[in-house]
């Protein structure tokens, strides 16, 4: 029994022991962004941007860049990131990676297969954005400095996870939707497209962080679809949203209609919204039933109609119903014509729903999305007025 003892406390003490990789934290430094261009001499240039903690920070901050953004040239990213001590003084740590930036050059030219290396390496997580520097250099975009969170990276995630939540102009697409997506038989790829306004090197300045109206910002601007690959075009933040509301994506947004007469406006605020599809082949043509229903409330209002009267609302969602139907089908007429790509995903939808008749169109998906057709049903049902009833002017 004494022999015992000793052995179980031998066995725990051996759990005691430190970790053999490591680092001090002195000796290290977070990366937060990641961008890739075309190289100059070599095939891809690489640019991070690793944060100063005591910048981050408002009771140590002294004033100076609260972050550094340093580029080398290669020809693989795994070396890139291997060997950024040439200009960086501490070892990279990539677990933390908010952003990954991708120039429009390369989408452009279906330069993606540097992704296997986000998607195979150990250190870095799953859970970070990616976006396209629409009309400039992916690194352009990490030195662009703000008042939110001085990181330009960190600023930016935040920044596309607030718009998909609050408005819906912006897909949220993470490492493992992009790997999801791009290996799917029935769905093409889609990533967040960004611009810089204003001056890129202005940006870069402290000066730029302290300013009210900054000399450069970032902007999400639309959404790039790919194709095989290679950037099929751009869509505008109005048909991303329609894009979500067919997947079922839409948290809270805010639409206009027109009132009765069409010159004036009134906004609806929707609090809840889903969508059902449902998919079946119909005379060898595939068929599918897009059923949105939201609820919400009225969010300013310019028309006469006088809301306390007995189905005061029905105007009012009849005219949302309508314009809603009419977009999103202009809009898949779009993806069909211009992209001839699935970007909602609805031939994952026809292949759980009808496989027997998906199994043909298994490796030419675009052929089947192309001869579809499309009901689309938007149903809006407004619950509520605000605060108030009628206008406080009536005219």
């Amino acid at each position: 029994m004494k022999w015992s003892k000793y052995i179980i406390l031998l066995c725990i003490v051996t759990l005691l022991t430190g970790c053999w990789d490591r680092r001090e934290l002195g000796k290290t430094s977070i990366v937060t962004g990641m961008a890739v261009d075309k190289g100059d001499s070599l095939k891809y240039k690489l640019t991070i941007e690793t944060t100063e903690a005591r910048e981050m920070n408002v009771k140590t901050a002294t004033g100076f860049a609260p972050s550094s953004v340093a580029s080398l040239e290669g020809n693989t990213i795994g070396e890139l990131a291997a060997k950024f001590n040439i200009v960086n003084a501490t070892i990279p740590i990539y677990s933390h990676m908010r952003l990954l930036i991708i120039s429009e050059e390369l989408v452009e030219d279906g330069l993606l297969e540097f992704m296997d290396f986000f998607d195979r390496n150990r250190q870095i997580r799953d859970d970070f954005a990616i976006v396209i520097a629409k009309n400039g250099n992916a690194g352009d975009v990490l030195k662009v400095t703000n008042m939110y969170k001085k990181s330009a990276s960190l600023k930016l995630f935040t920044q596309l996870n607030t718009m998909q939540k609050d408005w819906g102009g912006a897909p949220d697409v993470k490492l493992n939707d992009y790997t999801r997506i791009y290996s799917s038989e029935g769905q093409a790829p889609v990533i967040p497209a960004v611009e810089i306004v204003g001056d890129p090197k202005k940006g870069g300045s402290v000066e730029n962080m302290k300013s009210e109206v900054p000399e450069s910002e970032i902007d999400i601007s639309s959404m790039g679809v790919l194709k095989n690959g290679k950037l099929a075009g751009y869509a505008s933040l109005f048909e991303v949203r329609n894009m979500l509301f067919i997947q079922g994506k839409i948290k809270t947004t805010t639409l206009t209609a027109n009132c009765e007469g069409g010159k004036k406006k009134f906004g609806y605020r929707i609090t809840h919204s889903k969508t059902k599809v449902t998919a079946k082949e119909k005379n060898g043509i595939p068929n599918f039933y897009v059923k949105i229903k939201t609820e919400g409330s009225l969010d300013g209002t310019e028309c006469s109609q006088k809301i306390g009267e007995p189905y005061a609302f029905e105007g009012y969602e009849e005219s949302i119903n309508t314009i809603m139907e009419k977009e999103i089908e202009s809009f898949i007429k779009k993806t069909k014509e211009e992209y001839n790509a699935d970007i909602f995903g609805f031939g994952d939808i026809f292949r759980e729903q009808d496989y027997q008749h998906f199994k043909k169109y298994k490796d030419t998906w675009d052929d089947g999305y192309a001869k579809s057709k499309f009901h689309i049903s938007f149903n809006a049902e407004i619950k509520r007025s605000g605060l108030r009833k009628d206008r406080m002017i009536m005219k």
